[in-house]
């Protein structure tokens, strides 16, 4: 299985001999850490050891493909934590337990022996983590992991859009922003001004605009335009994402459009990065296709500049 940091972050040894070094030596420390703390964990045949700490044998057993709901504690078998999201009080954060669909990689592989609602403790070695990417002074590399992973929910499709239509209107009612209207397929939106001019977009016309797309509620960007630089799209065109050929109908020069948007409608369900803090240094490198985060809305405002 192609492991997304190694390949495309060129975090791969050079060759196979200092990969099995890697190998027997993450194996090594791995099993010294265990011995030395009293550890009694179950092998699994891809290298990391794990323990049931809680159950659920009514529960439903997590299979390829579905999308998967947890929280998790995430540290270096030195006790440098790495990130934590335990507080059941919140939304759970969503992967789909395939082939690349989360980093640290071993969470994902873990979910095959999990039923929703039961909790793991995984030991992992590097080379089914980070391996030797590294972050600040976040994550160090060739780093093994103590992992507290609580597998609590799969979430099918019609889930995944009624979270994330409360989570746009409980931002909304927070932040006390009105006047948006939600279209049928869950997009909310707000237009500002009336427009110039009598040609409004159709289909097949192309709109030029400046935009700012952000996660919601974050307050960096991941994509924007430079000032006075305008992109263009045609209305309609299959490779606009399907948010986008919507809100630009009907939308005249001069118009505001401010947006958020199911992430079914936006980049959908891309590869899931812990911890959040490293997802856009990885876009930036070319790790990730979009450094929009999986099953989560996005906020997105633009500004018409013509229509033709």
């Amino acid at each position: 299985m192609t492991f997304l940091l190694a390949t495309m972050v060129a975090c791969l040894p050079d060759n196979d001999s200092d990969y099995e070094k890697i190998v027997e030596r993450d194996n090594r420390l791995l099993k010294d850490y265990l011995d030395r703390n009293g550890i009694n964990a179950i092998e699994n045949p891809l290298g990391f050891f794990y323990q049931k700490v809680e159950t659920n044998d009514v529960g439903n057993q997590i299979v390829n493909n579905d999308v998967v709901g947890i929280y998790y504690e995430i540290k270096t078998t030195d006790g440098q934590l790495i990130d934590s999201y335990l507080d059941e009080n919140k939304k759970p954060r969503l992967y789909k337990h395939n082939d690349g669909g989360l980093v640290p990689r071993v969470i994902n592989f873990a979910s095959g022996i999990a039923k929703e609602g039961e909790t793991l403790m995984i030991y992992s070695p590097s080379y089914l983590a980070y391996q030797q990417y590294s972050f600040e002074q976040l994550i160090n590399e060739n780093s093994n992991l103590v992992i507290k992973v609580k597998y609590a929910q799969v979430f099918d499709n019609d889930e995944i859009k009624i979270m994330e239509r409360e989570i746009i209107e409980d931002y909304l009612a927070d932040s006390d922003l009105k006047d948006f209207e939600v279209t049928e397929n869950g997009i909310f939106i707000k237009i500002i001004g009336e427009g110039e001019g009598e040609k409004a977009a159709a289909t097949g016309d192309v709109v030029a605009f400046e935009f700012e797309l952000k996660q919601l509620g974050e307050d960096i960007a991941i994509s924007k335009t430079n000032n006075n630089s305008p992109i263009t799209a045609k209305v309609g065109e299959q490779g606009n994402l399907d948010f986008l050929n919507q809100v630009l109908k009907d939308r005249k020069a001069e118009q505001e459009i401010e947006v958020y948007v199911p992430s079914h409608l936006a980049f959908g369900g891309s590869t899931q990065v812990f911890p959040f803090a490293i997802r856009r240094d990885l876009f930036l490198r070319g790790a990730l296709g979009t450094g929009a985060r999986p099953y989560e809305p996005i906020y997105f405002k633009a500004k018409i500049k013509e229509v033709r």
